[in-house]
Parts: C-alpha cells; structure tokens; sequence
C-alpha cells in the first residue's frame, strides 16, 4: 500500500495537480458529472486506473470544461507510457484555460521530451519559468532541462561512432561487472565485481587474443568491499578505495600496493596529505607516476564532488591535493577521473556541464599548463542515463566502461569495449616493453629503467623493475634517451625518436642483456654503440645539450669504476668522399674525448679512432639506415 501512494504521489506531481486541486471540495457542477468524477477519485485512489479512465471519461463528457479530470488522465497514461495520449490531455487542458496550474506546461515539457519531441519540450519548459511562481527543486529541474536540451538536440543529430561489444563471457557473468582498468599492452585487466553486496578485485588475462577466466585477486580482497581502482601501465602498483575501516581517516581513502615478484604486497593508507575526514575515491594515476587525480567532497572546492590532483615531489612526497578549475569542475558533482597516459587527456563524468541529462562522460586536455573546456563525448556514448567511469587503451582507439542498457533479460552491470570516435581520442601513445637478463647466465635481473627526453633533457621516468616484464609508454613527438642500469654492470643505451613524421608508433619489444663490467675488463666484449650522441650536421662539434644525457651516463661509468680504460670510436655514413668521412669520424671521436678530459677524466685511460664509412651496421639505402651508421661507440680495454 505504501508503494501504491508513492505510485499515486508520483502520478499526481507529473500530472500538475496542486493539493487545492485535489481537495474533495474542488468538484464539476454538473451532478452526474459530479458522480463520475468521485467514482473515478475512488477507482484511481485505490488503483484501478482502468475503471478510473472511464469515470473520468464520462466526467468530461458531462463536464467538458473541468479541467482536474484532464491532468488525472494525462498522468495515468504517463505511468502507462502511453505519452502521445498524455500530451493531447494535457494540451486540451491548457486550450481550455491556461492559467488553470502553472505547472502543467512542466509536466506537458516532461511528456514531450519522453517522445523525443525536444524543441517543443524546450519550448515548454521555458513557458513554464515565464509563467510559473514556483520556486525550489522544480524551477531548478526546469533550468537545468533549458541548460542541457540544445545540446542534446544537437547531440543527437551528430552522434558519434558507437558500437560496444560485450568483453565476454569468461569475465560477464550473471552478477555485476564493473570499472574495468587494463594494463598498457593490453594484457591484463584487473575490474570489480559485486556479488549480492560484496564487492572484490578480479583479473583476467588475455592469451592468444582472447580472455581467460577472471579470478579473484587473493592478496588485495577482504571481507569488506574493494573497488574504484587505477593501475600504472606496467600493472605493478594499484591505487584504490577503502570505505568505512579503522585505517581510513574520512569516509572513504586512497590506498596503494605495489606487485613484486608476482604478489600484491599489503595495502597502504596514502596518509592525511591525501586523504581527508571527508570522502575520497576514484583515483587515476598518471603514466609518469607523478600526478594522482580522484574524486572528494573535501572543503575548498567548486561544489559538490569535484576532481583534485595531487602531484609527487622529487623526494617522492605527494603534495597538497588541488582542485582543478572550472574549466572542468562545476557547482554539481565531478567524478571518476582517468588521466589517459598522454599525461594530458583527462576523461571524466559530470552532472553539471552541459549534455544528455544525468551524468556525462566528458574530456578535457591540458595545454600549456592549462585545461581545456570540457567537451562531452556525444551521443550514443552518453545518454539521458547516468553514465559510469570509463578507460581509454593506451593506444586511445578503444574505450571499456560498464553498462545493463544491452540486457534484454537481466538488468545487471557488464563490461563492453567500443572503437573510439577519432573526435574524442587522446594523443598517439605508444610503449616500449621487455625483460632484463644477465647476458651471460641468462637470469633475469632487477635494474633501474630511465626516460630521458634528449631535446630537453628532462627525465620523464625512472622506475626499478623486479624480476620480470617492464613496460613503460612513449608519448608521440618526444625523440626519448632510454636508458638501463645496475651497479657493476655495463649501461644499456636506447634511443626512440618518435619525433620523426609518419612516425611508426608500433610499440617496442626488447630483451635486453646487461654484462658484468668485470667480464668486459677480463674478455674485450663488443663495442657498445652510444644511441643518444648528436653532432651539428655535417660537422665534428659535438652537441653538448642533446648529448647531454648520453654523456652522463658515460662519466658516471667512467667515475664509478676508475680501474677500466676505453676506446671512443666514431663511424659515418657514405655520403661523401672516403678520405672526408674518415677525417670526419676521427674528429667526432676525439670531441667525445676530448669532451670526458674536460670532465676530469684521465686521457691515460682514454684512445680514440675513426672508421670512417668503412663498418656499416645497416645498407646505407635509405636516411634511416644512413643515420645508424652515422654513430659512436666505446669499448673497455684490457689492462
């Protein structure tokens, strides 16, 4: 009985019938329509609306002009979803008196817009602002229906490309899936899943292109809930929400744990610089590992739930979360940040800026320090439901999220992916992925992984990887100084210019094997090619702010281990005569040289030679080939 009066309430507010309307004393004149229309009050009172049609009916057939009995009709066809009988009640009403109830031009805009007839419900919902003295929640409603209708009458006839597919089987199932993150390469893909109220992290992983069985994720799940996560790119560290424990300071906190050795370590508060007494969640860490944005109701903010980002300092502190503009928070709520790994496209939802009604997914890119308008991500991606959270491959060409709207028998959250409209994609990333082993046991080893840009020469990343894959991604347009280090082993020295046009963004897949600087003092090993090295063209004078990195690296091995001498040797392409390019190549190893004693370095433990365009590496056909063999290398030298 109570549900039937919140039905009847309901029916009531949308049909635009005031409490004075509904007193008994509020009747037809005409008798017989006067006994209708009490019959009718009875029958739609208790919920019979079939019966309570034909009193009403009859009412108006007696009483043409009684206007009560117009709104009833119209709201009970509404509840039946029957809108284009709704609407003619309601506009039968106001061509009778218009004046009767200001709210019914609110009601007859809601009809309206249920049958997509959007201009006309426009055209309404402002009639009913002009007209109405109705103030509170439904002259807000009204302004907000004004705010978001010419946007998605625009939306809709502009939709983007949406075609979701299910993710499949072996992680949909009859319970709900959701919030799924995948690693950089696709691999891996950790998500929620609820089952009756219990919330856990499950993973599944992709073998030969299909996903296997998702299990649960042992070492992070607890009697209590899981969820709301974020995962670096290489899937070794996870950032999630932990609500309603002893170990958080508000309502909801920010955890991490980071994976060694194949395990998930014990979860750790991210401490009160983050957290607050108030409520945070939804976290997304950048590719860079220095900037974490989530979701808070924390004081100081724009309204409601906004996005903030707190962002790692050099000795590895997170900093005083901030709150980011009005560019992209708004008065009502913001949540479930993903900061693409570009480090500059943020996708987000909101209530507030202007879109399909509800929540809608938006994006924003920072330029020059700045971020962009928001800009919602169109129709059919976004709806007149809420939407949820979504994830963007790291590649930018397909987005994953959580739905029940492709469910004909069950109404319950699974994950689908779709190919991402070229509009709404982030910048080009790609990443370069791969192992580190002992070259001459064939062990795989732990070493320091660095990004440097050479151009700048900013390190952009440093991680230390365990014992197993790394993966680290690459923006396009930076020329990267990839290097590789372990105490008393020899440098690995890697160059991806992603600078170039037409640049292939395929990513990279490297096993890189590091030797012991004791066997290449005891057996001369190969020479070892200095990738980041950059001269003025067609010139001997070494670029010292390019190189600047590579060089570096060079000191440091030289100073760390004073007992080993080297030879520099330089090499050209065969462009030119041979007599030049072996000029050339000499005058460019010795700058090298020359460059280390300026250093400090010992010219005793120092030679340096030129090949000229006599040891190509590759054919010499083509400028990318040509710029190969145009390179410095170093060997150590036995005592």
């Amino acid at each position: 009985m109570n549900n039937f009066k919140f039905v009847l309430f309901f029916i009531l507010l949308i049909a635009g019938i005031s409490n004075a309307l509904n007193a008994q004393n509020y009747l037809p004149k005409n008798k017989k329509a006067k006994k209708y229309y009490k019959k009718g009050r009875s029958k739609f009172e208790a919920g019979d609306f079939d019966k309570a049609i034909k009193y009403f009916e009859k009412t108006l057939n007696k009483e043409p002009d009684f206007i009560p009995v117009y709104y009833q009709l119209a709201g009970i066809f509404y509840k039946r979803k029957e809108f284009q009988k709704s609407e003619d009640y309601y506009k039968k009403s106001i061509k009778i008196d218009s004046a009767f109830s200001d709210q019914v031009f609110y009601s007859l805009a809601i009809v309206l817009e249920k049958q997509g007839k959007l201009q006309e419900a426009l055209k309404y919902y402002k009639r009913f602002l002009t007209k109405s003295s109705i103030k509170g929640d439904l002259e807000k409603k009204a302004q907000k229906k004004i705010y978001n209708l010419p946007f998605r009458i625009y939306a809709l006839s502009h939709p983007v490309s949406f075609k979701p597919k299910s993710i499949g089987e072996n992680i949909n199932t009859d319970y709900n899936e959701y919030l799924p993150v995948l690693t950089g390469d696709n691999s891996k893909l950790i998500f929620t899943r609820r089952i009756n109220s219990q919330e856990d992290f499950y993973i599944s992983i992709k073998n030969d292109g299909k996903w296997e069985k998702a299990i649960p994720v042992k070492e992070l799940n607890t009697p209590a809930n899981e969820g709301a996560h974020t995962l670096t790119p290489d899937g070794k560290t996870i950032f999630f929400t932990v609500c309603d424990r002893s170990r958080t300071y508000g309502s909801c906190d920010l955890f991490m744990s980071n994976k060694e050795n194949g395990k998930w370590l014990k979860p750790v508060n991210l401490g009160k610089t983050i957290n607050s007494p108030f409520w945070e969640s939804q976290p997304s860490i950048s590719a860079d590992r220095k900037s974490l944005f989530f979701s808070s109701n924390r004081p100081g903010g724009i309204g409601g739930k906004d996005i903030w980002v707190s962002t790692k300092d050099s000795s590895g502190k997170w900093s005083k979360p901030v709150c980011l503009d009005t560019t992209v928070n708004t008065k009502a709520d913001e949540k479930a940040p993903y900061i693409h790994p570009d480090n500059q496209t943020l996708y987000f939802t909101s209530s507030g800026h202007k879109g399909m009604g509800g929540f809608d997914l938006f994006m924003s890119k920072k330029i020059n320090g700045k971020w962009t308008e928001a800009k919602n991500l169109g129709y059919p991606v976004n709806t007149v439901n809420d939407e949820g959270a979504m994830f963007v491959s790291l590649d930018g060409k397909k987005a994953y999220f959580s739905t029940d709207r492709a469910k004909a028998k069950r109404k319950n959250l699974d994950i689908y992916y779709f190919d991402l409209d070229t509009i709404i994609r982030p910048e080009k990333v790609t990443y370069v992925k791969g192992i580190v082993f002992d070259k001459n046991t064939l062990e795989k080893i732990s070493a320091n992984l660095e990004l440097y840009d050479n151009y700048s020469g900013k390190k952009i990343l440093e991680i230390k990887t365990d014992k197993d894959t790394f993966l680290l991604p690459l923006n396009i347009g930076i020329d990267y100084n990839f290097s590789v280090r372990k105490k008393g082993y020899m440098f690995y020295s890697g160059r991806f210019d992603l600078n170039e046009e037409n640049t292939d963004i395929k990513p990279y897949e490297l096993r890189i094997g590091l030797t012991k600087i004791d066997e290449l003092v005891k057996y001369q090993a190969k020479s070892i090619t200095l990738q980041n090295i950059f001269f003025e063209y067609n010139s001997t004078l070494l670029d010292t702010i390019s190189s600047r990195v590579e060089l570096k690296k060079l000191l440091r091995l030289l100073k760390d281990n004073p007992q080993i001498r080297i030879r520099i040797s330089g090499y050209t392409d065969n462009i030119g005569s041979e007599d030049y390019n072996l000029r050339l190549s000499q005058k460019r190893a010795k700058a090298v040289y020359d460059y280390l004693i300026s250093k400090n370095i010992d010219r005793n433990r120092l030679e340096y030679i030129g090949y000229g365009e006599t040891k190509p590496i590759d054919s010499n056909e083509t400028e990318k080939s040509r710029s190969k063999n145009r390179r410095i290398e170093f060997e150590i030298l036995n005592k």
